[in-house]
């Protein structure tokens, strides 16, 4: 009996030791693999810093890239801007360029141009109603008298012979009250004119009566006096010494119904 008991004994500190063994075994190898486990997690975070710098890197990359594209886009505009800018400055120089080899050409049409301008001018005052005929005519003189002075310029010749124009337009659209030397056959005496544009004019002599110039007859003829009180309307209101209204004025080879 005492002797299976101590086998008995014996066989069970075996097994203890057995059981103690194994579980020491079990412990390491679960430490290792949680060390394994571990050094696994460890690897793929590191692993997963790499591939986020790198995704970073990479955005970077693009983002370059496409700024660059951008920027490449905005230079080949602006290149194409200053390409049609050139072509606009080099077809300006031809013209200039052709202008300048035309200058001695349109020089030596200028001058006949503006002559027969001022012909013209002429022509047409001796023909028109003949209101200050002294002024119009000393006019036309200093136009022909610039036309000899070679101090003179083009452009200022041609700037006088348009302003006479210009003058001469001014009268149709104006009415006026002067006084003026008229010649007849007894020598020159002043009158009061009334001229209303191009289309009346009519002088008082210093006896009262009324005189209209028939631009047709080229002549002055008798204006009857039931016209004065008109004639004295429009004479105040072109001196401005009365407010502008309508009023009745007679016109050349008229006659007023009473």
């Amino acid at each position: 009996m005492t002797k299976l008991k101590f086998m008995a004994r014996v066989s069970a500190a075996a097994l203890a030791v057995s059981l103690l063994g194994g579980a020491s075994m079990a412990q390491q190898q679960l430490t290792q693999a949680v060390r394994t486990a571990t050094q696994s997690t460890q690897a793929g975070a590191a692993a997963q810093a790499r591939i986020d710098r790198i995704d970073d890197a990479t955005s970077d990359v693009v983002g370059e890239y496409r700024a660059a594209l951008q920027e490449k886009e905005t230079v080949a505009l602006n290149v194409e801007q200053q390409r049609i800018f050139l072509r606009s400055q080099q077809n300006e120089i031809d013209s200039i360029r052709s202008q300048i080899d035309r200058v001695d050409e349109v020089q030596d049409q200028l001058l006949p141009m503006m002559l027969r301008m001022i012909g013209t001018l002429e022509e047409f005052i001796e023909n028109d109603v003949p209101f200050q005929l002294t002024e119009r005519r000393d006019r036309i003189q200093k136009l022909k008298d610039l036309m000899e002075d070679p101090a003179q310029s083009p452009s200022e010749r041609y700037r006088q012979i348009i302003n006479a124009y210009q003058i001469e337009v001014s009268y149709g659209q104006q009415n006026a009250s002067y006084s003026e030397a008229l010649a007849d056959s007894d020598g020159s005496v002043k009158v009061e004119f009334l001229r209303i544009g191009r289309v009346v004019l009519i002088y008082k002599d210093q006896d009262g009566s009324l005189k209209i110039w028939n631009n047709a007859k080229r002549a002055y003829e008798d204006l009857p006096s039931s016209y004065a009180m008109d004639y004295s309307t429009a004479t105040r209101i072109a001196l401005e010494q009365k407010t502008p209204e309508v009023f009745p004025m007679a016109l050349p080879g008229a006659s007023k119904a009473n």
